[in-house]
């Protein structure tokens, strides 16, 4: 077990003071600005309301601020063991938590028992060897497919399920290169034929006229959904570029799964409806990283902490009007005018340069990112709320105010024998309770609508009271619209009247 003079020698009852994260400038340490550039236009803040901050290392606050690591066998409380049968080759080495912890243990310290949390979830969430042959065979399948249409071709595999990075639910997105057709939308077309005659796909839809042309099905043995495009090769690039991250910095899986799986629950998970990518996310995550701590600092680092930290970073302090985020510059910041990443709808989008085009702004069709960072900030407020957070006790986890049951998680089942569960491994998550408030007001945008916001119609489907209030909006519309009408009428007869009296 690795030393931990630094962090042994304070009781855990001081746990509760530290695990708030609140901006109070009482106790922020102040950070030297960075010195200014010789150009004549001021820098932007990069906190809103603060003074400038330009660094590439702003240290977090020493994990001993946060957490207790005191191996006391009186403070800590049995949970079920949790026995594993993932993949050990998709995984990167855990060396940021070595040592730390034995079987069956619970921690009063909540940043402690937070990282142990996220360990465990991403535990369950890593693919079983049937679920990784399964894609495999999947995988496989339309490739033989591809190959028999375009026999010279290469396929490649790109995004989450090349990076390791997928949920149980993600799909698996393909690219066909150089299989020399004319136009996109003509291989698209023979694919779907050749799909739908050997009986491997259901469910097809060609979208020619997309941005970017794709085929998506739904492969009929093992029910993964695809995505395949033709010579789209950033796609490969990005994926590189991703594993290589990944195995620099070790805390980017489990924090990428766990805000995957937020963002998911939220519907927040999709460019084209608006929200944040994996990719972006995966760039969000290593600027906080590098922003924060350096490559050789994991041991001193907790996940919880981490988790926090990007909460706070993206849900109350950067200064999105003004600054973008960058993860291959000198700077992990930038003045969004500088690059030209500046819109005119509100400037209210998060500009996040893409690490293989210095001149690409990933972010910019995140058009709902302030009710995403309305939700960061909510997570943020809950996981710092020191009464919320004690007052949950032994039986209710604290990754389990933040994530919420749903059917997928729900019948999941993990471990040798399918014992772990989403129940007894995040007890006292509930549908309705923390993990429902789940965002609050930022700067007038309306909250995501969860838990309690959901209205049950007369025929049982839950819709939102957005969609309700809309639907309102809508039939106010209707009415006034039929009273002019009305009056438009009333008026003609009286003329007509008129003139025949006339």
């Amino acid at each position: 077990m690795p030393k931990l003079t630094n962090y042994t020698n304070m009781p855990e009852t001081a746990a509760p003071e530290f695990i708030s994260l609140e901006d109070d400038a009482d106790c922020r340490t102040p950070t030297p600005p960075r010195p200014p550039e010789s150009s004549g236009e001021p820098e932007p803040n990069l906190v809103r309301n603060r003074t400038p901050v330009f660094t590439n290392s702003t240290p977090l606050p020493e994990i001993s601020e946060f957490i207790s690591l005191e191996d006391d066998d009186d403070c800590r409380i049995p949970t079920p063991p949790l026995k594993r049968s993932r993949l050990d080759t998709e995984e990167p080495e855990r060396r940021f938590e070595a040592g730390w912890f034995r079987a069956n243990c619970r921690f009063k310290s909540p940043m402690l028992q937070l990282h142990k949390e996220i360990l465990d979830f991403c535990d369950f969430l890593s693919p079983t060897a049937e679920e990784q042959v399964s894609r495999n065979t999947a995988v496989e399948s339309v490739s033989n497919v591809i190959k028999y249409i375009w026999p010279n071709c290469k396929v490649e595999v790109f995004g989450s399920f090349k990076t390791g990075l997928f949920l149980p639910t993600s799909d698996v997105d393909m690219v066909i290169l150089g299989s020399h057709i004319q136009t996109p939308q003509l291989g698209l077309r023979a694919l779907s034929r050749a799909l739908s005659q050997r009986g491997v796909a259901k469910k097809i839809q060609v979208l020619g006229k997309a941005r970017v042309p794709i085929i998506k099905f739904v492969e009929v043995v093992s029910d993964i959904s695809f995505d395949i495009s033709f010579n789209m090769e950033n796609g490969p690039k990005a994926a590189e570029y991703v594993q290589d991250a990944i195995s620099k910095w070790p805390p980017l899986r489990p924090l990428c799964l766990i805000l995957k799986v937020f963002l998911q629950q939220r519907g927040l998970n999709e460019v084209f409806s608006g929200g944040i990518g994996s990719y972006a996310l995966l760039v969000m995550l290593i600027a906080m990283l590098q922003n924060s701590l350096d490559s050789h600092s994991f041991p001193q680092y907790n996940l919880g902490v981490l988790l926090v930290t990007f909460f706070d970073m993206y849900g109350c302090k950067l200064n999105i009007s003004d600054v973008g985020i960058s993860c291959n510059e000198a700077s992990t910041f930038f003045s969004k005018r500088s690059k030209g990443f500046v819109y005119s709808r509100k400037n209210l989008l998060i500009s996040i340069q893409d690490p293989q085009d210095a001149e690409k702004d990933i972010g910019k069709n995140s058009f709902k990112y302030l009710t995403i960072k309305s939700a960061f900030r909510m997570a943020c407020s809950t996981l710092t709320d020191t009464k919320l957070i004690m007052s949950l006790g032994p039986d209710r986890s604290i990754l389990g105010t933040i994530i919420e049951p749903d059917k997928v998680l729900l019948e999941r089942k993990g471990g040798l024998n399918g014992e772990v569960t989403f129940t007894n491994l995040l007890p006292g998550a509930e549908h309705d309770g923390l993990s429902g408030k789940n965002s609050i007001d930022v700067e007038g945008e309306p909250p995501v609508p969860r838990g309690k916001d959901i209205v049950v119609s007369g025929n049982g489907v839950g819709k939102s009271s957005g969609d309700e209030s809309k639907k309102v909006v809508k039939m106010k519309k209707i009415v006034k619209v039929k009273k002019i009408s009305k009056v438009i009428v009333i008026k003609e007869r009286k003329r007509k009247s008129t003139d025949a009296e006339s």
